[in-house]
């Protein structure tokens, strides 16, 4: 709201500001223009008349009969010597002239005697000294009011920040996966439609979101019953060796769609934000032998390493079933494209957990290390399901990083291949007794 308002604030007193100065300017000019005529014609024809009365009074009355002009005039009047001012050439000619020359920083009119050697000095005007005073009154006055400004504005930005809040909290609600909230704004607030438009994309999402939910589910469970069925129909026709080797490639070919069916239902169960966790206290040694023990088949050639370091701890809270299968789809894909060595590590780091599996193979660009994460990628389009997986396992390696308020993320990995980091927050969930932890 503080930036809101000292913006909207500054470009109201700017405005107001750019036209006061501008008519103020205008109006000044007209004004001091006709005023300094009217006084300029008022005193030569008030100080000719007094030099030309003086110039038929002897010179010891002139003081009386200036203090007594004086008083009628409302300034004081006096006999200087002509010498007693710094005048310049052009202010003698005009006194030559007959005419009276104004003294703008003293606010005195002077006009010339009878006898060139003296001068009579009007003023100082009061008139001229209230004019100059009352400029420094008028930039107090718009000082004021640009300040006085501040009220209407704060006035009229304190609801809009208001709605802006509770807007902005609701966007953050949703964006955390709560998908009932929605934007309760009165209905005289200005920002009253946007909040509509809010609530309406809310619920298309939403829906959206529960279109395509039941569709994977629908799709999983009706490819599901058929396979079942598959499987009993082989059970019931297998026999003799030219009907092994086909019931052999059936059944993997079963085992595949299967495998396909269990990613994306997992995938889909991981999609909701609301993903029940089972959190235990998983031992560490324990927990990485045996997957990593699983993980030997899919790479007999392959150096496994389990790299323990002094942040090693003994054991870590996670969700055990989920937790494993995200190490056990990061190790199929490194797997995949390991050369020689694939390293894993556990480490707790700044109040994270942080698992790490490091292969020394090609690596993945900078460009592709955010969109490996998406569902059915394959960066290498030479793949198939056979050589490649089925485009979820990383999907739902997010899943589950997201599901423990974590994140999963991809480097390059100083063997000169790729690194995956899986790390959640230590205290984000709270821990069961361990005994049951498996995965």
């Amino acid at each position: 709201m503080r930036k809101l308002f000292v913006q909207f604030y500054l470009l109201l007193v700017g405005c107001f500001l750019t036209v006061v100065l501008l008519i103020g300017s205008v109006y000044g000019r007209v004004v001091d223009s006709a005023s300094d005529r009217y006084l300029s014609d008022l005193l030569t024809a008030s100080l000719t008349l007094i030099t030309s009365e003086l110039g038929n009074v002897p010179p010891e009355r002139w003081s009386a009969e200036l203090a007594a002009a004086g008083q009628r005039l409302s300034f004081p009047l006096r006999i200087e010597p002509a010498t007693a001012f710094n005048l310049s050439e052009a202010d003698r000619g005009e006194l030559a002239a007959g005419n009276i020359v104004m003294l703008e920083d003293e606010y005195l009119f002077l006009q010339r005697m009878p006898d060139p050697r003296y001068l009579l000095v009007a003023g100082p005007l009061r008139y001229l000294i209230f004019q100059h005073q009352i400029h420094w009154v008028d930039y107090a006055l718009i000082l004021v009011i640009a300040l006085s400004l501040a009220i209407p504005v704060l006035l009229w930005m304190y609801p809009l920040a208001r709605d802006l809040r509770a807007f902005e909290r609701a966007a953050l609600r949703f964006g955390q996966g709560r998908q009932q909230v929605r934007v309760d704004l009165p209905p005289r607030s200005g920002i009253q439609r946007l909040g509509g438009a809010f609530n309406l994309m809310v619920e298309r999402v939403n829906r959206q979101m529960e279109q395509r939910k039941a569709l994977t589910d629908a799709l999983a469970h009706e490819l599901r019953s058929p396979v079942a069925r598959l499987r009993y129909r082989l059970a019931l026709g297998a026999g003799g060796d030219a009907s092994a080797a086909w019931s052999a490639s059936m059944e993997r070919d079963l085992d595949e769609i299967d495998a396909l069916l269990e990613e994306m239902l997992l995938h889909a169960r991981l999609d909701s934000p609301q993903t029940p966790l089972a959190p235990s206290a998983i031992d560490s040694a324990t927990w990485l032998g045996r997957h990593l023990e699983r993980a030997r088949a899919l790479g007999p050639t392959l150096d496994w390493q389990w790299q323990a370091t002094a942040q090693t701890p003994a054991g870590f809270t996670a969700d055990p079933h989920l937790m494993g299968r995200a190490l056990d789809n990061l190790l199929a894909n490194a797997a995949r494209h390991a050369k020689n060595r694939v390293t894993v590590a556990l480490a707790k780091e700044n109040g994270y957990w942080r698992l790490t599996v490091d292969d020394d193979g090609a690596g993945i660009a900078p460009d592709d290390r955010e969109r490996v994460f998406e569902p059915f990628v394959r960066l290498d389009a030479s793949r198939d399901r056979r050589t490649g997986g089925h485009g979820l396992g990383l999907a739902i390696v997010a899943g589950i990083a997201r599901a423990h308020s974590g994140y999963a993320r991809a480097e390059a990995s100083p063997s000169g291949g790729a690194r995956f980091i899986l790390a959640w927050p230590c205290a984000a969930m709270p821990a069961q007794p361990p005994g049951t932890a498996q995965g």
